[in-house]
């Protein structure tokens, strides 16, 4: 009975606080933006994983009816300082992301996806996390209401081979209390900001039908996974003028990351004992509509 009272009390606080909310469409960006951070807090009072999770249901409505305010898609929200807010490059999007520790070691995410430039008629977007009920991620394909949820830190826009411009997004995963991780996700969207995630866009990674790539290592490290210009690895050639081997590299933007290796091969699989080796990377490289897979190279950039 004291469990149900307490859902009942958590659900008239929702409806108060949309019903708060929705009453005060006209406030001014500022005003918004110190309700959010006060509301923000609510979340770490709550008693419970259940608690947290539906006040932080409460608070992405509020976001939500917050970013229809007029300017909000240029507005900083700079005091809403544990939402990480990523733009796309090319203008047209905005990512709102955040995530809620649970006991068990793990991790529920939040997202909202505001739409800007050319698609900026299109009301924002929820997205809901189901990464906890997706046995295969690697083979996964979502959209807004099945999501792999992350913490997306970068946005890269590439093309598909259906003129389709799709997205990278770089994000970070709480696995647990031993194993954190990084991701690599394909995000498209259509005309009607409908967005898709999972494509095969590795071909020679793994088994080469991987829809997103998902890194697991042991949490008390830390793994570099970034999008940066990088000379690419190649074979030394001759210069017959200079008289010396000279490689035949030439920077390009490339997603790089460490190679990750168990302490000991013993322990091969077990993710908690996974660590970057030294000054080897791994990467990819965007060719033919593709990200073509580079194997370990030194990734010491001049």
């Amino acid at each position: 009975m004291r469990t149900r009272a307490i859902y009942s009390l958590l659900i008239l606080f929702a409806l108060l606080a949309r019903h708060n909310v929705q009453s005060q469409g006209s406030l001014n960006l500022l005003r918004a933006e110190k309700e959010l951070k006060e509301d923000f807090k609510a979340i770490n009072l709550g008693q419970t994983d259940s608690a947290r999770l539906v006040i932080s249901l409460v608070f992405r409505e509020e976001l939500r009816l917050a970013l229809n305010i007029r300017g909000s898609d240029t507005y900083g929200w700079d005091s809403l300082k544990y939402i990480a807010k990523v733009e796309s490059p090319d203008g047209l999007f905005r990512l709102y992301n955040w995530n809620i520790p649970l006991t068990g070691g793990g991790n529920r995410y939040f997202c909202l996806i505001q739409f800007k430039g050319a698609l900026k008629k299109i009301p924002p977007v929820a997205l809901s996390d189901r990464s906890s009920s997706i046995t295969e991620p690697g083979q996964f394909r979502g959209d807004s209401l099945r999501w792999f949820g992350a913490l997306y830190y970068k946005v890269i826009p590439f093309e598909l081979k259906d003129a389709k411009t799709s997205y990278i997004l770089l994000g970070w995963l709480g696995i647990s209390n031993e194993v954190s991780g990084k991701i690599m996700e394909v995000l498209t969207l259509d005309s009607k900001g409908t967005p898709a995630f999972g494509e095969t866009v590795f071909p020679d990674y793994g088994d080469g039908h991987s829809t997103r790539i998902i890194f697991r290592f042991s949490s008390s490290s830390a793994m570099s996974l970034r999008y940066l210009l990088q000379p690419l690895p190649g074979k030394p050639l001759w210069n017959s003028r200079k008289k010396i081997y000279e490689s035949d590299n030439h920077p390009r933007w490339m997603l790089v990351f460490d190679h990750l290796v168990p302490m000991d091969p013993q322990l091969e699989g077990q993710f908690k004992f996974y660590v970057p080796a030294s000054e080897t990377a791994e990467g990819f490289v965007y060719e033919n509509y593709k990200w073509k897979y580079i194997k370990e190279f030194d990734a010491r950039n001049p």
